[in-house]
């Protein structure tokens, strides 16, 4: 047991297994497929050239827009193979919407970036076909050919043993071998068949306003169904009241009517109560005074023992300090209903330029998830994306839980300095 424990042994012993393990299957069936993908590709791609090439040229305006339709496909079945078997995770890039008119159609029938980088990949890919197949197929079957007899080399019976002992070397190395190159030949389709920076940057950028679109119209429909049921009705009723008051003080029944200006008064502060939770839910009077004192009272409402520091040189824009907040009060909600915590440590940093970094820690039970479907996480984290922030979760069983958002800078709207603890 300790012979396991050594790390030269586990070396061996992972070198001894790797041809064996389910990843280096799957390398080995993806590169036993490659040269048939790639195959098929360039032969549709030669089999187009040299039509236009007979053709003066001219035929290349017909068959163009077919090959780059092509090429998008073939990217697609080689990033599929990547994903599946390689487990590469790759995502497919998003075309373009077409621009109006006729350079609309030119660029989008014959100028298609995706296409053409789709075809710079075939070109490119045969300099590592080659070796993936010798590395990931040749080398692994050559053991087992030799030793069944199928391929033996002529000559001696030393010159044999030899090569047996070669072949058995190869054998073992091709899973390091192919890693190296499979490495390389993901690099290459994430490059040429994945999406660009730019169209990530965009694709984001859709989703949170997309997303921003959605939280406001929630928002709006909220406050309407507050405003209905809850101030409305509460003022309708308060009409009543006092419509009844006045008749029955002008009829000289005092005492009844005063009572119900008495009651109409109690309603006018519940009313009041109630305009300002609504309000308070859309931008938080505390903040007037800065974050701090906003966190401050927060987490003197909140049930759980909760401890405040902050470190912000400069003051936080309105936006940043409004998204902090509300993260706050959703971890604070969180911690109380499902972790079961003692104590919750909110800490705030900040720099000169007005990043930001909240970090909100319990000792509850922990296991919080982050991706789940319905996860208030899940929603955090798209609505700090709409400021271009991040959300992380740290929640082993057991706990503690640590959730960290983190903005970039904004406009800070005050540069005087201010550090709290």
């Amino acid at each position: 047991m300790r012979m396991r424990e050594n790390p030269a042994v586990k070396s061996v012993w992972r070198m001894l297994r790797a041809p064996f393990t389910a990843r280096s299957g799957r390398a080995f069936v993806y590169c036993f497929c490659q040269p048939f993908l790639t195959a098929g590709s360039i032969v549709v791609v030669a089999v187009a050239i040299a039509l236009s090439l007979a053709g003066a040229g001219i035929p290349a305006l017909v068959l163009l827009p077919p090959v780059l339709g092509f090429a998008r496909l073939s990217g697609g079945g080689f990033r599929a193979t990547a994903n599946g078997l390689l487990d590469a995770n790759i995502a497919a890039p998003v075309r373009a919407p077409r621009r109006p008119g006729f350079l609309g159609f030119i660029v989008r029938h014959f100028a298609e970036p995706i296409a053409w980088r789709s075809i710079a990949h075939m070109a490119l890919k045969p300099l590592l076909l080659i070796l993936e197949f010798l590395f990931g197929v040749g080398f692994r079957l050559l053991l087992p050919m030799t030793v069944s007899g199928y391929f033996q080399p002529g000559g001696q019976h030393a010159s044999q043993v030899k090569f047996m002992i070669f072949a058995a070397v190869l054998f073992w190395a091709a899973p390091s071998l192919t890693e190296l190159l499979l490495q390389l030949d993901v690099l290459l389709m994430r490059r040429l068949l994945g999406p660009t920076e730019d169209s990530l940057r965009i694709r984001e950028l859709e989703q949170t306003r997309s997303h921003a679109i959605n939280e406001a119209s929630a928002t709006l429909r909220r406050i309407e169904r507050d405003l209905h049921d809850g101030a409305q009705a509460r003022l309708v009723a308060l009409g009543i009241r006092l419509g009844r008051a006045e008749r029955l003080l002008e009829k000289g029944r005092t005492e009844a009517g005063l009572e119900l200006l008495r009651e109409s008064r109690a309603e006018t502060k519940q009313v009041i109560g109630d305009l300002r939770d609504l309000v308070r839910g859309i931008h938080p009077p505390a903040l007037d005074s800065g974050l701090e004192p906003a966190l401050t009272t927060l987490a003197a409402l909140t049930p759980i023992p909760t401890t405040v520091r902050t470190a912000l040189p400069v003051r936080l824009s309105s936006a940043a300090e409004t998204m902090l907040y509300f993260a706050a009060a959703e971890l604070l909600t969180n911690a109380g209903k499902h972790s079961g915590a003692n104590s919750v440590a909110i800490s705030v940093f900040g720099d000169s330029h007005g990043s930001a970094r909240l970090v909100v820690t319990d000792d509850g039970r922990g296991g919080a998830n982050a991706q789940g479907e319905g996860s208030g996480l899940r929603g955090l984290s798209e609505r700090v994306r709409g400021l271009d922030g991040h959300v992380s979760v740290t929640s082993p069983l057991g706990g503690p839980t640590t959730v960290m958002v983190e903005l970039p800078a904004q406009d800070v709207s005050d540069a005087v300095p201010e550090m709290r603890r």
